[in-house]
């Protein structure tokens, strides 16, 4: 009898390789100095605003000018965002689940190498909402004219990202990667409101995780989801 082993989920096999190979390594990250890789990663994970940015920009600087420790610190940085979105992506809904996760892992891979230098504000926002525009489909040229002609989202998806998330299995994720690229260029919502709302709309972390992630209490993470949905719902009415 012969039997066939599976190999391991992409995911299990960086993180066992992460855990091995680079958690305990000793790295010199540039401007950053020497460093210890899990020691760096928490601490990205628990600065906030301008250390936050600069912590993960000269990585990206770095990752750009080969440096492969750095790149491999920032995939791991993206690896949780990479599996929520995998599950809620309706692109990949034809994959299994470890597949699912596994394609959006190497779409982080490709945030890391297409990241805009010149965006050096908001970093950790703007790698999350680019990896959801890379892994969201494409438009092609009959959506193109249908949206030249119709409104972003249906009143159906706004209510779903900007008021109550009755549905988390709905796959609206398309629809309302538009509705925040809409808020984001219109001014309507920074790019930290709307990362927020994404994560909650998009994902599946608890209010208590992000509230613990930012630093903040839960009460304060609830105002801040209530006060961006309630701009996001006004504006769009008043434009449509």
């Amino acid at each position: 009898m012969s039997s066939t082993i599976q190999p391991a989920p992409l995911m299990t096999r960086l993180n066992l390789e992460w855990a091995s190979s680079h958690a305990d390594r000793e790295h010199h990250f540039g401007q950053l100095g020497m460093r210890v890789c899990g020691e760096l990663i928490e601490e990205i994970r628990n600065a906030q605003g301008q250390t936050e940015d600069a912590l993960l920009y000269e990585l990206i600087v770095l990752a750009r000018q080969g440096d492969k420790v750095s790149e491999r610190v920032l995939v791991q940085v993206l690896i949780p965002a990479a599996q929520r979105m995998a599950h809620r992506v309706r692109s990949l809904g034809d994959m299994d689940r470890a597949d699912r996760v596994g394609y959006a892992i190497g779409k982080a891979w490709e945030m890391v190498g297409t990241y805009k230098l010149h965006l050096r504000e908001k970093v950790h926002a703007n790698l999350t909402m680019g990896l959801l525009s890379l892994l969201t489909p494409k438009k092609t040229q009959y959506d193109i004219v249908v949206a030249d002609r119709t409104t972003p989202v249906s009143d159906e998806v706004l209510e779903v990202v900007a008021g109550e998330w009755n549905e988390p299995d709905a796959p609206f994720e398309v629809l309302a990667a538009r509705l925040f690229t809409w808020a984001i260029d219109t001014g309507v919502l920074t790019r930290d409101e709307t990362a927020l709302l994404a994560r909650v709309a998009l994902g599946e972390e608890k209010q208590t995780e992000i509230a613990k992630e930012l630093g903040v209490s839960v009460d304060c993470v609830n105002q801040r989801i209530a006060r961006a949905r309630r701009r996001l719902k006004t504006a769009y009415r008043e434009q449509f």
